[in-house]
């Protein structure tokens, strides 16, 4: 058995090493995972049965996860004459391949410690005998290494039904019962807190870019007609009305010195320019990238509003219509709609 979990160990965690890239990326997901244990391969005790739950995270690798796992787990056993109660604290680190071929379907596979923390017999009789005996510090093997192999079916609610088996490395036994715990399978349900699923790569690289900015400057270009604004005007609406994240008006000269910094983000022009390759020249807000070309959806890459024609028209007109065009430009920062 040791020799098959290692060799589908090796096949899983091999995934590690030279995956291709993906159009698609997966969110972090996170939340709560219920389950119940059968030990059906025991040869000293009836069947112990199990129930606990895991909190869970799973850190997204390129289209798998990485998975981490802690959690409670309560043991029930029945004899003639007593019940015998084990409670744990456990781990789990894994790895979740995603099969390709198979929608929602994975493979997990990982390392699984446990440590109990406390163990009780209870004795039947009549009521005024009943007596419950403590064997904690009896056991050898309180802290129990395993291996976890599992198969996970994705639904479209983002939860799971989970099943899989766990082979502990350390058991012995003593006076009729598992030190440590015993080999069981655990049929678990996960409920994933995060909605978003998987995410197209462009979403996520804008998502990305977008919430650093927040954090970080947004340089402006200012390119609207001469009769609408200075820089010294711009630099004011900008107080105004962006609040998305700090801004710097750039003078021409200075333009191609910041977009070879390393660390710019986005620029922003404002006036006339190109909505995208091929386009006709157009009046708005564009969003640059660090390199000065233009952004593409999900990016908002062109804002404009009916105050100047819906960018058509050849210059934005007077401040107050500069106003509202800033305004609509920060709120769409601002929004995720995906």
């Amino acid at each position: 058995m040791r020799q098959i979990l290692g060799l589908l160990f090796i096949g899983v965690f091999s995934r590690l090493v030279g995956q291709d890239t993906t159009f698609f990326v997966n969110e972090a997901q996170f939340g709560i995972s219920p389950f119940i244990t059968l030990s059906p391969f025991t040869d000293y005790n009836k069947s112990p049965v199990g129930v606990g739950a895991d909190l869970f995270y799973n850190h997204p690798f390129k289209s798998d996860y990485i998975q981490g796992k802690i959690g409670y787990k309560r043991y029930h056993y029945v004899f003639d004459n007593r019940k015998s109660v084990t409670e744990d604290i456990h781990l789990v680190l894994s790895y979740q391949y995603t099969i390709p071929k198979a929608t929602g379907v994975r493979v997990t596979a990982g390392y699984s410690p446990a440590f109990i923390f406390n163990a009780t017999n209870r004795f039947m009789g009549k009521q005024d005998s009943i007596a419950t005996v403590t064997y904690t510090k009896q056991l050898k093997n309180r802290l129990s290494h395993g291996l976890y192999l599992g198969v996970s079916f994705q639904s479209k609610s983002n939860s799971s039904f989970d099943i899989g088996y766990s082979h502990i490395l350390n058991k012995t036994v003593t006076n009729g019962f598992y030190d440590a715990i015993p080999n069981h399978i655990t049929f678990a349900y996960t409920v994933n807190f995060n909605k978003k699923g998987r995410t197209n790569v462009n979403i996520a690289q804008a998502r990305s870019t977008l919430t650093k900015l927040k954090n970080d400057t947004l340089y402006f270009i200012n390119k609207s007609c001469a009769t609408d604004f200075s820089n010294a005007q711009l630099d004011s609406l900008l107080a105004a009305n962006y609040k998305y994240s700090a801004y710097k008006v750039l003078d021409a000269q200075y333009i191609n010195a910041t977009s070879k910094q390393s660390n710019v983000l986005h620029f922003a022009i404002i006036g006339n320019h190109y909505a995208g390759y091929g386009d006709p020249l157009t009046t708005g807000i564009y969003l640059l990238d660090r390199e000065l070309k233009s952004t593409e959806f999900p990016y908002p890459y062109h804002t404009t509003n009916p105050k100047n024609g819906n960018g058509f028209s050849k210059c934005i007109g007077n401040l107050e219509n500069a106003a509202a065009l800033i305004r609509v430009f920060n709120n769409r920062l601002d929004y995720d709609p995906l």
